[in-house]
This record gives structure tokens, C-alpha cells and sequence, in this order.
């Protein structure tokens, strides 16, 4: 039996010995393929960054002038790479501005489309020109405030499959570990097997012997350690092999929740790597880029953005290891002026190593409402301001005439004295309307509610407007029934609104109109009216004159001035006080603006 068992040791030793030259040489094989793909990675990252880089630079900074030296050529020389095949720099009509070519190299150069911004930046193979030699080209646009100047493009020596001399001590040096491990492995497997032989030997003694020369006892305690050892062994395998599932688990979860923080901001967010390819992109993104979030992954930026004012904020940060300086711009997508999205670009570094980039973050965010609330605020300065140069500039002339004319006739200085009151209410006016606006608007106002008799209130504010300049010629009435009940509102604010509606009623009067103030009851609601006998409103202006600032384009009442605020104003008071405002008017024949209220039994109280 011994020989037996020796030979077949034997046998798996030269079994052993002929698997690892296998291994050897696989392992040789693989490295070799590893280190060839290794070498392309390392050059799709090289090009990447230095045309990202390059387009970063003027145009004016890459192509020669008197006096200078091919910068172009300073700059690829400072690359240092020993496989970069040629470099060049042309207008948008593939016309060549600056060339840089590694001897005994004719490429075919392909000019790139100015019209397509999806294909200014990318990498491709192209022909060299010479047999067996293939090069990969990388190119990117020139940009200058978003504006295409030209192109550069640059290619590299694609790395070849091929053994040659100078890899012989890099795999000489994989090779030997594994041939020094085989007596190792060998004498481990014989160690290991030992036991098994001393097992084995002694089952045969113990089949083959008579009774009592072998203690079956023994046997059966060996193999029992045996089988222990193998299932203590067993649990450890096991024991690391849920180890490594729950560390995956709580990465998975890690990861979860950061994507799941990134998809509730109301920002749309991108996330690019160090190669500038997408590798995450919120669901806000797809409205503002105008495409599925999922089919921007695992694509650069000119594959999906849709203005040249993206590519802008991401090219000096693409490639680049630079501080961590913010970019920003805006577009207007699909050339919608009244629509724009803001574009914020920033680097990211690794958390405990400040030098270190892991990529770019993207965050595109709608910015319309800010952009409408600007173009109003302008107008609403420029109408403010139109509305106080008219007064102002009245008031002006006639101090003037007033000041410098001594020995003006009587009724020359009473109207110029009228007019400067006139255009001093009317600049008032419009103050205390935007002040009277501004606080409602911001909650300031608190109502006081009082009990008010409307024949009091109405005949005081019909006084007032006989007062004005622009009650002249007019006929004025106030109709409230005697018994009229008193009702519970804010006085003040009231006054305010009735103030403005009479205002109105006189401005767009005719010459010796009427102006006719009335209060009424029914049932559950007292009624005050507001009528006039003037040129009346447009049906089409009808839905639209308590709009702030909104002026009718008629024009006989764009003649009789106006601000837009009045009949605003009025609509906010009253709906204060949970009333209704409504207007029933017809062109040439007048207007009737009446206000709602509730009476006092079913009236309710407003804090």
C-alpha cells in the first residue's frame, strides 16, 4: 500500500507543478491585456482632460502671431506624452489656424460641424495615414461668451495587443510569485493530505485486519475531528461571507438615501465624473433639459445639453483641477424669451482630501417667476415714475410762472394756483394708493370696525370731491334713504375706497355730467353705488379693470390720465370686509360701480 500512496502523491505533485506553469502563463497573458487596456483608459482620461483643458484657452491663446512661437506646440510639448500623434487648431470652417504633427504622420483631418453643439466635444479612431498605426482622436469646442470661435483637436497613438522586449521583466515578475509558490503549494497539499493517508491506512488496517488488531474506536474519534475541523471551517467561510453581504447592503442603503435627499430638492441636479460622463440626474432635470433623466447617464455633456451656455459653465471645470470656483450662467429654452433656467457648475472633491476631484455637480434651476418678477418690478418704476413726472413737472412750470411773473392776471394765477393743488392731490393720491396697497399686500392692516352711518360717510366723502379741481361742472347728487341702517365696517378704509371710485366717476365725466353717490338696502345686504354719466368702458376692459396698473387702451381714457391703482384699491378694501364689488358700464352712456355689503343682523366679524 505505501508505494501506492506514494506514486499517486507523486502524480499530483507533476499535476500541480503543470497547472501553475498554466496559471503562469495565463496570468502573464492577462496582465499584459490588463496593462494594454490600462494604457487605453489612461489616454481616453489624458486626452479628455487636455481637450477640456485646451478649450478652456482664447482662440487668440492657441494660434501663433509675429513674433511668437506655435503656442499650440509649447503646449502639447509640456504634455510630455511620448503617443501623442498631432495637435490642431481651426476655425468653425475646419480651416487650419495652428498644427502641431509627429513626423512621418499624414492624418486624414474630417471638419466637425459648427452646427450641431451635440458633436463639438467627443473622441474618435482615425486613419494616420500610414499601414497598421491607428490613432484616436479628441476634439472640443473654442467658446467665447457662448459663442463659437473654432475647434482644437488633438489624437493619440492607439496602444497595441503585441509583446515586446521591454514588457519581458514586467512579466517575468508576475511569472515567478506563482512558479515560487508551486513547492510551497506542494508541500502544504502534502501536509494537508497526511492526516487523510494516516486515515485512510488505518481503515484499511482496519478492513483488512483480523479483529481486535485495529481499535475502531480510533478510527471513529479521527474522523470525527476531522469532520469538526471542516465544520468550524465551514462557519468561518460562512461568518465572512455575511459579513461582506451586510457591508454591501449598507452601502446600497447609503446610496439610496443620498439619491433619494438629491430627487427631493426642487433643483434638478446632475452629477458628472471626473471624465465629465453623467452618472446620476434627478427627475427635475428632464423638464429643463428637455429629456428622460435615465437616458442622460453615461453620456458627456454634448450628447444632452441643449445650449451652448451649459457647455460654457462646465468647460473650465471638466478635466480641470482647479479651486473650487462656481460657474454660472442662464439660458432661455427653446429660444423662449419669457422662460429662463439658471446653471450653476461646481467641483467636487473627496471629503477628507481637499486636492483630490471626484467629479462636477451640475444644478439647473427655473428661474422664470424670478426673471416675470424683475420685468415687473421695471415696468412698475417706470409707470410709477411716468405717473409723478406729469404732477411733478406741472407743478414745476406753474411755481415757476407764479415765481417769476409778479404782475400776472388775476385768473392766470388763479388757475395756475388750481392746477398746482390739482397736481399735488393727484401726486398724493397716488402715493397714499401705493401705500395703502403695499400694507394690505404685506398684512399689515388690521380692521376697525365701527358702526358707521352711510348717509354721514357718504355726504362727507361727495364734500370732498366738490372740493377737488375735478368736480368742476359737474352735477354732484347723494341718495340715502333715511331709515338706512348703520353697519359695522372700517371707516376709514371705506373712505378710502369711496374716495377713489368717486375720483374716477369725475375724471372720465363729460363736460357737466352727473356724479350720483347712492346707498340701498335688501333683505340681507346694503348696496352703494358709485354712477357716472361719462364715456363708459370698453366691454373688453370690463374682466380686466381691477387688475393692478391695468389701463384701458381707449383712447379718450388714456387721454384723461390714470395709474391703474384706484379700482384695485377699492377691490382689496371690500373684499376686506367679505364684500363683493361689481361694475356694469356701457361705451358713451356710463359707468355704475356698486359695493356689497351685509347687513348688520347677519353680518360676520373679521379679525
Amino acid at each position: 500500500m505505501p508505494p501506492t500512496r506514494s506514486s499517486s502523491t507523486d502524480r499530483a505533485g507533476l499535476f500541480v507543478l503543470s497547472a501553475c506553469l498554466v496559471a503562469a502563463l495565463l496570468v502573464a497573458f492577462l496582465a499584459v491585456r490588463q496593462q494594454t487596456e490600462q494604457h487605453s483608459r489612461e489616454q481616453f482620461e489624458q486626452g479628455t482632460r487636455l481637450v477640456k483643458a485646451l478649450s478652456a484657452i482664447p482662440l487668440d491663446g492657441l494660434t501663433p502671431s509675429s513674433g511668437r512661437p506655435n503656442p499650440l506646440a509649447a503646449v502639447l510639448r509640456a504634455h510630455g506624452s511620448a503617443d501623442l500623434a498631432f495637435g490642431l487648431v481651426t476655425d468653425p470652417t475646419g480651416r487650419p489656424l495652428a498644427e502641431v504633427t509627429a513626423p512621418g504622420l499624414s492624418p486624414a483631418v474630417q471638419p466637425l460641424s459648427a452646427d450641431r453643439p451635440a458633436e463639438w466635444f467627443g473622441h474618435g479612431p482615425m486613419d494616420s495615414g500610414v499601414a497598421g498605426l491607428e490613432l484616436m482622436e479628441f476634439h472640443g469646442p473654442l467658446l467665447r461668451e457662448g459663442r463659437l470661435e473654432g475647434f482644437v483637436r488633438i489624437a493619440f497613438r492607439a496602444p497595441g495587443m503585441g509583446f515586446n522586449a521591454s514588457q519581458l521583466p514586467f512579466v517575468a515578475g508576475l511569472a515567478l510569485p506563482v512558479l515560487l509558490l508551486v513547492p510551497l503549494f506542494f508541500f502544504l497539499l502534502r501536509s494537508q493530505l497526511r492526516p487523510l493517508q494516516a486515515l485512510s491506512a488505518r481503515l484499511e488496517t482496519f478492513t483488512t485486519a483480523p479483529p481486535g488488531e485495529a481499535s475502531a474506536r480510533d478510527v471513529v474519534s479521527r474522523f470525527a475531528l476531522f469532520l469538526d475541523a471542516a465544520e468550524s471551517r465551514i462557519r468561518e467561510l460562512e461568518s465572512t461571507r455575511n459579513d461582506s453581504e451586510t457591508s454591501v447592503k449598507l452601502l446600497g442603503y447609503k446610496k439610496e438615501k443620498v439619491e433619494s435627499a438629491l430627487e427631493t430638492l426642487p433643483e434638478g441636479v446632475l452629477v458628472l465624473d471626473e471624465g465629465g460622463v453623467a452618472v446620476f440626474a434627478n427627475a427635475k432635470v428632464g423638464p429643463l433639459l428637455g429629456a428622460d433623466p435615465a437616458g442622460l447617464l453615461q453620456k458627456e455633456p454634448a450628447n444632452w445639453a441643449i445650449a451652448p451656455e451649459i457647455l460654457g459653465v462646465l468647460a473650465p471645470l471638466l478635466g480641470s483641477q482647479a479651486g473650487a470656483a462656481k460657474h454660472t450662467a442662464s439660458y432661455h429654452p427653446g429660444a423662449d424669451e419669457n422662460r429662463r433656467v439658471s446653471v450653476w457648475a461646481l467641483p467636487l472633491f473627496a471629503p477628507r482630501d481637499a486636492t483630490r476631484r471626484l467629479g462636477t455637480l451640475l444644478v439647473l434651476r427655473e428661474t422664470t417667476d424670478q426673471l416675470l418678477a424683475a420685468r415687473a418690478r421695471d415696468e412698475f418704476i417706470a409707470h410709477v415714475a411716468h405717473e409723478l413726472k406729469t404732477p411733478l413737472a406741472n407743478i414745476s412750470l406753474y411755481g415757476e410762472l407764479l415765481r417769476d411773473e409778479p404782475d400776472l392776471p388775476d385768473e392766470t394765477r388763479i388757475e395756475a394756483v388750481n392746477t398746482v393743488c390739482d397736481e399735488a392731490e393727484r401726486a398724493a393720491a397716488l402715493i397714499g394708493n401705493l401705500l395703502n396697497i403695499s400694507r394690505i399686500e404685506a398684512g399689515s392692516i388690521v380692521i376697525e370696525r365701527q358702526w358707521v352711518r352711510l348717509g354721514d360717510l357718504l355726504n362727507d366723502c361727495m364734500e370732498h370731491l366738490s372740493h377737488g379741481g375735478r368736480a368742476h361742472g359737474l352735477r354732484l347728487r347723494v341718495d340715502v334713504p333715511p331709515d338706512l341702517p348703520p353697519v359695522e365696517l372700517d371707516k376709514d378704509l371705506l373712505r378710502i375706497a369711496l374716495n377713489n371710485l368717486l375720483t374716477n366717476a369725475a375724471k372720465y365725466n363729460r363736460e357737466k355730467g352727473e356724479v350720483i353717490l347712492s346707498a340701498e338696502e335688501s333683505d340681507e345686504r346694503i348696496l352703494i353705488s358709485v354712477q357716472d354719466t361719462g364715456i363708459g368702458i370698453p366691454a373688453a376692459d370690463l374682466e380686466r379693470i381691477f387688475e393692478k396698473f391695468y389701463r384701458s387702451a381707449d383712447q379718450e381714457a388714456v387721454s384723461r390720465g390714470g395709474h391703474g391703482l384706484g379700482l384695485y384699491l377699492a377691490r382689496q378694501i371690500v373684499e376686506m370686509h367679505q364684500g363683493q364689488i361689481g361694475v356694469v358700464s356701457q361705451p358713451g352712456q356710463g359707468t355704475r360701480v356698486t359695493l356689497s355689503f351685509r347687513k348688520p343682523h347677519v353680518l360676520l366679524r373679521a379679525a
